[in-house]
């Protein structure tokens, strides 16, 4: 008798759970029925010919097991695998595993009935469909070397899905950060400081400046992408920008991010009012031409005589240069815990 074959469809960086789950289910079966599964030595032997041996196994089935994961179910082959199924009118049954929920697999996966790859209750399901197809009684689905297994599997993907995403989350902020690094040395140092100044080794950890320093901020940027641009209009846009990539990285459901660089991205949001509470006030105070803004220079040598440490005072211009050296004090620490956030995910010190 004919023995039924289950085909087991999964990408090559889940072959590992893949595998585990082709034993699982033949150990438990008695061997009563073939498991198919292309990554497994003993389902394409050396000098068979690959494609044919998926098409054959596909082709003869009699259930399908897909094995989904927030990766796998946006390659094609998964969906080319499991549409095969589909029409031939087989059993398909999707299993998830590394945080993804059937709730939320995509069309067509998701209209299909399935079930979570850690869970004994959904296994105990599925074994019940593979028993149906064999005809013959159902085993019990427990084993707690096979769930270790998928534990032990699903804790790896996660940690490299935090590599991962945690570089991509670097890459994307990296000019950015530097950029917003830059200005809070360049609103306290004068043009001098900048003198062989290298960026890149600066530490700001070590960097320290009081609220006489922020005169600077009307500085022009000595940098060439701002060559026209004075220090506190880039402060504003950089930080415009920088919130704009975090947006965009929490609402990527895709980007698997540590909770504590989460917590991060969201307290910068969250301090998104530091900026309002001075830009208009000093954009207004720069206006004038030079050489006839009388105004801003009265407000720079109020801001370098300012007794420490500075007090707001009632309806005085002089707020708004509190608020822009609150700012950098943020932005300093804000820098500093976010770079090492991202050295200790990533591996990288930077």
């Amino acid at each position: 008798m004919t023995k039924p074959t289950i085909f087991i469809s999964h990408i090559t960086e889940e072959a590992e759970i893949a595998n585990r789950l082709k034993e699982f289910v033949e150990r438990k079966f008695l061997r009563t029925v073939d498991v198919f599964a292309s990554s497994h030595e003993q389902s394409i032997r050396l000098g068979d010919e690959w494609f044919k041996a998926i098409k054959d196994s596909i082709s003869k089935c009699e259930l399908m097991i897909v094995v989904c994961s927030e990766i796998s179910v946006a390659r094609p082959w998964i969906n080319f695998e499991s549409g095969a199924g589909w029409v031939r009118g087989i059993p398909v049954i999707p299993l998830c595993h590394s945080g993804l929920a059937p709730g939320r697999l995509p069309v067509p996966l998701s209209s299909l009935q399935a079930g979570m790859l850690n869970e004994q209750s959904d296994l105990q399901k599925l074994f019940g469909r593979i028993a149906s197809v064999a005809r013959i009684d159902s085993p019990l689905a427990d084993d707690e070397q096979f769930f270790a297994q998928v534990k032990a599997f699903e804790a790896d993907v996660h940690a490299n899905s935090l590599l991962k995403d945690s570089t991509f989350i670097a890459n994307l902020l990296h000019r950015q950060v530097d950029l917003l690094k830059y200005c809070v040395f360049a609103s306290t140092k004068d043009y001098e400081f900048f003198n062989g100044f290298d960026l890149s080794s600066a530490k700001l950890e070590d960097f320290e400046f009081t609220f006489n320093d922020v005169h600077r901020l009307f500085n022009m940027v000595l940098l060439s992408l701002s060559p026209t641009q004075k220090v506190f209009h880039v402060v504003q846009s950089t930080v415009q920008r920088i919130a704009e990539t975090i947006r965009f990285i929490l609402s990527n459901r895709h980007v698997e991010i540590a909770p504590d660089l989460e917590e991060m991205l969201n307290e910068f949001l969250y301090a998104m009012p530091l900026v309002d509470n001075w830009y208009d006030s000093v954009a207004m105070l720069d206006r004038q031409p030079e050489g006839e803004n009388k105004i801003r220079e009265v407000m720079v040598k109020m801001i370098q005589e300012e007794p420490l440490p500075a007090t707001r005072k009632p309806s005085n211009l002089i707020n708004a240069f509190i608020d822009y050296y609150n700012g950098l004090l943020f932005y300093k620490a804000w820098l500093v815990e976010y770079r090492r956030t991202i050295g200790r995910l990533t591996g990288n010190v930077i």
